[in-house]
């Protein structure tokens, strides 16, 4: 039996939503960056930026950190395991090409998403564009587009 995504992320915490709206826009913009670079886009960064903004993204998502400037964003312990099982169902959707995995990390992360909220996305580009530095600050409207493109907000 499939999981019930949109009840395991309603049920989350607001303190926690706000981190999680964090990831989800430093996860997107990562996804965009790497997507321009791999099809060669005139607007793609250079090989450097794009490995320091997957470094980042990779780091945040497995360390279940964000460090912003002086601050480090630690997310809670079940807030993390839900995640970490999101990341596994991305890792062999996406990696190892197993449908199945693939169209429930999709279901997960709409849901996910939804739970969030627009309001909460707009906080954390905020949030993001005056502490992080790792991706450049123009890029996170990429992951922005991204996210409201899935969402059609």
């Amino acid at each position: 039996m499939k999981k019930d995504w949109n009840k395991i992320f309603e049920a989350i915490p607001d303190e926690e939503q706000d981190k999680l709206a964090l990831l989800r826009v430093i996860e997107c913009t990562n996804g965009v960056i790497q997507h321009m670079f791999r099809n060669g886009d005139d607007d793609a960064l250079s090989p450097e930026e794009t490995r320091t903004a997957m470094k980042f993204s990779m780091s945040a998502m497995k360390n279940q950190t964000i460090p912003l400037g002086d601050e480090v964003v630690v997310f809670a312990p079940e807030t993390a395991k839900i995640m970490s099982e999101v990341r596994e169902l991305y890792i062999s959707g996406f990696k190892q090409q197993n449908q199945e995995d693939y169209e429930e990390f999709m279901i997960a992360s709409v849901a996910n998403l939804g739970a969030i909220g627009k309001e909460r996305i707009l906080k954390a580009r905020t949030i993001l564009f005056d502490h992080l530095y790792e991706i450049p600050h123009y890029t996170l409207d990429w992951g922005l587009s991204y996210i409201f493109s899935i969402m059609q907000w």
